[in-house]
């Protein structure tokens, strides 16, 4: 069979010669015939030309990588169906180095789709047909590729600032400059450096420094250069382009690097907060229409792109994470900070002028902590965050600040009832012995043993482990044994296991949210217990599941944590206790991400979670206005956002509002200290409350003594002052009866069923 498609292939090509056969491409003369992809495999030797489109990166024998990024620009794929997965019709393809500039996939990740057209030896690549060697590469009419046009001349005599310009993208992009000079400022490994003018133009606008991209290119910091090569915008590391999430950095794809000198000074060092003052307020305000870096904190590191900067005697905001240190050069007029050094994220501001220190993963810092002089580096950007890639070898001490242990404000008395929620971080009973010792000790003396806990990111038995099984028993046993070793009360628990792996979280650990209670103050009350799909509900004084599930099968509980209320009872008086867990923040766009305003996907969840709350509130007080009802939890959202004000909708008072701002944080995400843990009370209950956040882990890492990431919160109640007054001095906006008398907060008097509250 073989030889008859050998020979027919020969006469067919015979035949094609003698009608004279002429290529649709332009320029193109030659008299051979284009072979398909199956053509191509199926006779797979001697020299030809071979058509189809680009579908994959090669990565091994029948093994093909079909989605950004990519590996190298060595080889591309080609098939006869753009879509095609089947390695058996699928021919790997050899880049000669001339064309990997424009047919690299790692260079041209949006190339997979095109047609192309390739001239070559056809001959076995990674052990299977293939084409190598190739001595033409062309774009098909249709492809949307320059056609086969010849590339135009490199541009030369430009400068770095001329190839940045002023945007987010090189008016140079995907052009080939040559003769481009500099001096190597960082070294990013064997394949790539920074390299930077001398001097700056003048244009602060303009950064004067560029990042180039060549492989083993041998060369030292203080090496003056000059670089030939193509102009890319390229996503050095992170989420990448195809998650449309992170911004490019302008890149020279060096074809040759030339060393005309070593031992240069390095440029003088841009001091952020002296030389350049960064934007406080705004981080994008027209969705990149106007490139301003005096405004837009985008647009004003997008500004020193690669160039060395300084930062000098840096506070640091939020403890180390995978290596970053976030820091903020000056205070500004204005913002609200915490006692302890952070800054707070706030509903004005998202804190622009925040900085990141990339140092390393072992290197120790916390909140409040300062370096003792100058810290610089060169502006990279990476994981939807701008970084400082620090001088390590010139880098500072680091100034510790005193550790102050902070300890609930809230003393314990007889009559009133403490309540806590405390995200304890994926805890389980394999969790390691000296992380359930700090929960324990923090729940004893900084929290002085509450009453009642809320947890948050409690773990079956196994932890992370594919058993089947979601039972947590051990889990809230193991801690307990920790409480009373270390001297605390005997707590008792309560929870329902989810159904297996479907309330979200890591797979296996099936975390959920459950209570520790004293049961020498406290008591669950009577009712049966539910199950993971039976709905609670509040009938005849009381709820009828204890603990039980609020509405676990609506759909949008689905991979969430569902809400478990619990009644209990305490000096004669019954309050229920609604624990939470809402949906995470993933799926929303960074704040320093490439779409402007950042996109809040998980918000919508969270809100329809709140109203869902809400109701059931709502539906208690129909039937008793003066039920004592405590909503707590993570709820991963601010005090500010549209879910927490969905939740209150005038049935609930969020106490983290009644604690100065310069307080409100349980949580530090890239350096904003911020509020994500809540207790709200019935608005009948808000005057004979207190609140407290302990802020005993956000600020800190483990070297610290941190036990999770989450601060806990708390609060003490006076039940027997939650009687309806006739006038309160918590006023949002005070009513009156019929007959002129004040009533007080306008909450307040709805829940004690005055109907012409307003």
């Amino acid at each position: 069979m073989g030889n008859f498609r050998q020979k027919l292939f020969s006469l067919l090509t015979a035949v094609i010669l003698l009608m004279g056969y002429v290529s649709p491409f332009p320029g193109q003369t030659s008299a051979e015939p284009i072979l398909t992809v199956q053509q191509a495999i199926e006779n797979n030797s001697g020299t030809g030309t071979v058509e189809g489109y680009i579908v994959a990166h090669t990565t091994g024998t029948n093994a093909y990588d079909f989605e950004a990024p990519f590996g190298n620009d060595y080889n591309l794929a080609l098939a006869d169906n753009p879509d095609e997965k089947d390695a058996s019709k699928i021919l790997p393809v050899q880049i000669s180095t001339s064309f990997r500039n424009s047919f690299g996939l790692s260079s041209n990740p949006d190339i997979i789709g095109k047609k192309v057209q390739v001239t070559g030896s056809l001959q076995a690549y990674f052990t299977v047909p293939g084409l190598k060697s190739p001595t033409a590469m062309r774009f098909a009419e249709d492809s949307g590729g320059n056609q086969g046009e010849p590339e135009p001349p490199a541009v030369t005599g430009l400068k770095i600032h001329d190839i940045q310009g002023e945007g987010h993208s090189s008016p140079y992009k995907d052009q080939n400059v040559a003769g481009v000079t500099g001096i190597v400022t960082k070294i990013d490994g064997s394949s790539a450096f920074f390299m930077q003018e001398p001097e700056e133009d003048g244009n602060p606008n303009t950064s004067e420094a560029v990042y180039v991209y060549q492989k083993s290119h041998g060369l030292a910091v203080g090496d003056s250069v000059k670089v030939d090569g193509l102009v890319k915008e390229w996503v050095l590391d992170g989420y990448s382009e195809k998650l449309q999430t992170d911004l490019a950095m302008t890149e020279i794809n060096a074809t040759a690097v030339t060393k005309i000198a070593s031992g240069n000074k390095l440029p003088d060092a841009v001091v952020i907060g002296q030389d350049r003052i960064p934007p406080s307020q705004i981080i994008d305000n027209d969705q990149f229409g106007v490139f301003d870096p005096a405004e837009d904190g985008i647009d004003f590191y997008e500004s020193l792109e690669g160039m060395r900067i300084g930062v000098e005697s840096p506070q640091v905001i939020g403890p180390q994470k995978y290596g970053e240190v976030p820091v903020i050069a000056n205070k500004v007029d204005g913002k609200v900070y915490s006692p302890q050094g952070g800054i707070l994220l706030t509903k004005e501001s998202s804190n622009p002028e925040r900085l990141f220190l990339l140092i390393n993963r072992d290197f120790v810092a916390k909140t409040g902590d300062r370096f003792n002089g100058l810290v610089t580096g060169v502006v990279s950007y990476s994981f939807s965050n701008f970084k400082i890639l620090v001088d390590q070898d010139t880098l500072p001490e680091l100034t510790e600040a005193q550790f102050v242990e902070d300890l609930t404000k809230l003393e314990t008395e007889k009559d009133k009832l403490t309540i806590a929620s405390y995200n304890i971080e994926n805890f389980s009973a394999k969790t390691d012995a000296a992380k359930t010792k700090r929960i324990a000790d923090s729940i004893i003396n900084n929290l002085k043993s509450p009453d009642i806990i809320g947890l948050v990111e409690v773990q079956d038995n196994d932890g992370q482990t594919a058993s089947g099984s979601s039972d947590a028993s051990m889990s809230y046993q193991a801690l307990i044994d920790e409480i009373t070793a270390q001297g605390g009360p005997a707590y008792s628990w309560t929870d329902i296991a989810p159904e297996y792996n479907q309330d979200g979280g890591a797979p296996g650990g099936n975390i959920r949210v459950g209570y520790l209670y004293n049961p020498e103050r406290v008591q669950l009350k009577e009712a049966p217990k539910g199950t993971s799909t039976e709905a609670v509900a509040y009938e005849n004084g009381g709820l009828t599941l204890n603990p039980g599930r609020i509405d676990p099968q609506n759909p949008i509980f689905e991979d969430t944590r569902k809400p478990l209320a619990a009644e209990f009872e305490f000096k004669g008086e019954d309050v229920v206790v609604i624990a939470n867990h809402f949906n995470s923040k993933g799926g929303d766009t960074p704040l320093f991400g490439k779409i402007q305003p950042p996109v809040l996907d998980s918000e919508a969840k969270r809100i329809e979670i709140a109203k869902l709350l809400n109701e059931f509130v709502a539906g208690i007080y129909s039937q008793d206005p003066e039920a004592n009802v405590v909503v707590l939890g993570d709820l991963n959202d601010f005090e500010y956002s549209q879910p927490i004000e969905a939740l209150e909708n005038g049935q609930l008072t969020n106490m983290i509002e009644t604690l100065p701002a310069e307080e409100r944080f349980t949580y530090n995400f890239q350096g904003n200290s911020q509020v994500l843990d809540h207790i709200l009370v019935s608005n009948h209950l808000a005057d004979s409350s207190e609140a407290d956040i302990i802020n005993i882990n956000s600020m800190y890492m483990e070297e610290h003594g941190r036990a999770s990431d989450h601060d806990p919160v708390m609060v003490q109640i006076d039940l027997k002052q939650k009687q309806c007054p006739e006038q309160s001095g918590n006023a949002k906006g005070k009513v009156m009866d019929n007959n002129g008398k004040h009533l007080g907060h306008d909450k307040k008097a709805r829940a004690c069923g005055y109907k012409n509250a307003s």
